[in-house]
């Protein structure tokens, strides 16, 4: 039944998330050895979330017997505490009986999850079970009973069988539907307080509203703060997205056409799927070249034809998000903004909108409350470059037939290319993946050393892999390591400031084992002390324009 889980074509399509992998797998060591740490994971909605959890499970099952996985989807089962308690108890249940090899559903109603209980001759299963049957017979259960019982049950279980439990709950932000109900108000408290006096239970949290995950486990004022160590899952690298590609489209495999496809999807899996899906289609229906044209027109029919998946999951985004914000009309006229020239200030917004700018912050902190927006350095951004795109268009009335003809769509390649040049050079450069694109391209070219603040000229290695990385223990992470014969690791600080000595000195002491090479990337440049220590250490130093020389000496176009 794992099939049903976990079918065979997503298995076939997973790709990458390595380092996440070997994360979770030094924590599953740590659980292992009575040192349990829990975590929160968090992305948009998408991103691959789901399907790391369910590949984790997966490689539990089948190779670590000492740990009992279960998952649970809390969009499934939060209706109500008694559903919920039943869900809870009886996927708990499930997991630990069938590793994910019987049917789901009769673990999910509680006669039936009673029946399955008897036949299991388990003595914590058995009682546990029993108690819950009892109590949801009654006219009126008790439902802090009902959620004790719950939360203790797989703690309980292991220390009777000597087994660990990794318990994941994705979109665990479901959860505070629960609060609802008047009996189970304080359900997060219970939750934090079972949790704090258990020893055989790691709980993996994941969630696609990040900003309910978020201040869940880091706002001061939540029962979960400093319980949780958060693990963002973000979209590919351009290695990664490129292996998915090539999965996708075999035949896709000049570096220009897949930069292309990444360049679009901004390495967001969900996005490269489906362009690639229309690729396939307009290949094997029209007979066309596979070029860079048409990617661009399989992107722009996929987000610009109301038949398109990413045009419908943009309009889901965009509903689903407004309809939970508050002043629907005014967050549109914002969203309209910010499409058309990301980017803005405060005072800018409010200007446009013909506010005070107490009011424009107002709205913006609604759009960061639903995730559509993010803030940097007091400016404002589409968290999602995609839907960006559709809110400037889509929403904005323009619409594209499904199988449109080429010529029909060159004023829409124009502006798309115009659309995403400028965010690629001016704010898509900001990106890691983007340097780390640029890094790719290294193979022994000799440079003015100008471009890295030293006098001498500098001579490109060239890497055999180039990827973000994180220490085993969470605890050191490097926007980019560099390595084959010689080793470089990057930090990159897009922000409107100057990089002073104290970041220099950071990063040092975080990278200064981890490669021979050290180069700094400030946006704006950096104070004169930083200067001078980086000099004393020889570290590489370059500033936006310098980043943008480098690839114009490379033949490199960013975003491209």
């Amino acid at each position: 039944m794992l099939q049903l889980f976990y079918p065979k074509n997503l298995r076939d399509v997973f790709t990458n998330r390595r380092s996440e992998l070997e994360l979770l797998n030094f924590y599953k060591e740590q659980h292992k050895e009575g040192n349990p740490t829990h975590l929160a994971l968090f992305g948009l909605r998408r991103i691959g979330k789901t399907l790391l959890l369910k590949e984790l499970v997966l490689r539990l099952l089948r190779r670590d017997k000492d740990i009992i996985p279960v998952y649970m989807d809390f969009s499934d089962i939060c209706s109500s505490p008694e559903n919920f308690a039943t869900g809870y108890i009886g996927q708990v249940c499930y997991w630990f009986l069938t590793k994910g090899q019987d049917k789901l559903l009769p673990y999910l109603e509680y006669r039936s999850l009673y029946a399955e209980a008897i036949k299991a001759q388990d003595d914590v299963v058995t009682r546990t079970v029993s108690q819950l049957y009892n109590e949801l017979n009654v006219a009126k259960p008790d439902r802090q009973l009902l959620l004790r019982l719950a939360f203790s049950f797989p703690d309980e279980l292991g220390t009777a069988h000597q087994k660990k439990f990794i318990l994941i709950f994705d979109e665990f932000q479901e959860i505070e539907a629960l609060k609802n109900f008047k009996e189970t108000t304080q359900i997060i408290s219970l939750f934090r307080a079972n949790l704090q006096r258990q020893s055989q239970v790691l709980y993996i949290l994941a969630g696609s509203a990040i900003s309910v995950i978020t201040k869940l486990v880091s706002d001061h004022e939540s029962p979960l703060f400093a319980q949780f160590q958060k693990v963002p899952i973000e979209a590919f690298a351009q290695e990664d997205a490129f292996e998915l590609v090539k999965k996708l489209v075999p035949h896709a495999q000049q570096r220009e056409l897949l930069r292309e496809i990444c360049v679009l999807s901004g390495g967001h899996p969900y996005y490269v799927s489906q362009i690639c899906a229309r690729l396939n289609r307009f290949r094997a229906l029209y007979d066309l070249p596979l070029d860079q044209d048409l990617v661009k027109q399989a992107f722009i029919v996929e987000t610009l034809s109301s038949e398109g998946k990413i045009y419908d999951y943009c309009r889901y985004v965009y509903d689903l998000s407004l309809q939970k914000a508050r002043g629907y009309g005014s967050l549109k006229s914002v969203l309209q903004i910010l499409s058309i020239m990301d980017g803005l200030g405060l005072s800018e917004i409010a200007r446009k909108l013909h506010v005070t700018p107490p009011t424009a912050h107002d709205y913006i902190g609604w759009l960061k409350e639903v995730d559509l927006l993010v803030e940097e350095d007091k400016s404002y951004y589409f968290r999602d470059p995609v839907l960006r795109y559709w809110v400037a268009n889509a929403a904005r009335g323009v619409e594209v037939p499904l199988e449109p003809r080429k010529k029909d769509l060159t004023g829409l390649i124009k502006k798309l290319d115009e659309q995403f040049q400028r965010v690629a050079q001016e704010l898509g450069i900001a990106k890691e993946s983007q340097i780390r694109e640029l890094i790719s391209d290294f193979d022994g070219q000799v440079v003015d050393g100008t471009l890295f603040h030293t006098s001498n000229n500098v001579k490109l290695p060239s890497f055999t892999k180039v990827a973000p990385y994180k220490s085993k223990d969470g605890q050191v992470e490097i926007d980019c390591l560099a390595e084959n014969k010689q080793k470089w690791a990057v930090e990159i600080k897009w922000r409107r400031k100057l990089a002073g000595k104290g970041e220099i000195k950071k990063f040092i002491a975080k990278a200064g084992n981890l490669a021979g090479t050290l180069w700094f990337i400030s946006k704006d440049g950096f104070t004169n002390e930083a200067l001078v220590l980086a000099a004393k250490e020889k570290v590489f130093l370059s500033t936006r324009r310098d980043v943008q020389e480098l690839a114009k000496a490379l033949e490199f176009k960013l975003g491209k």
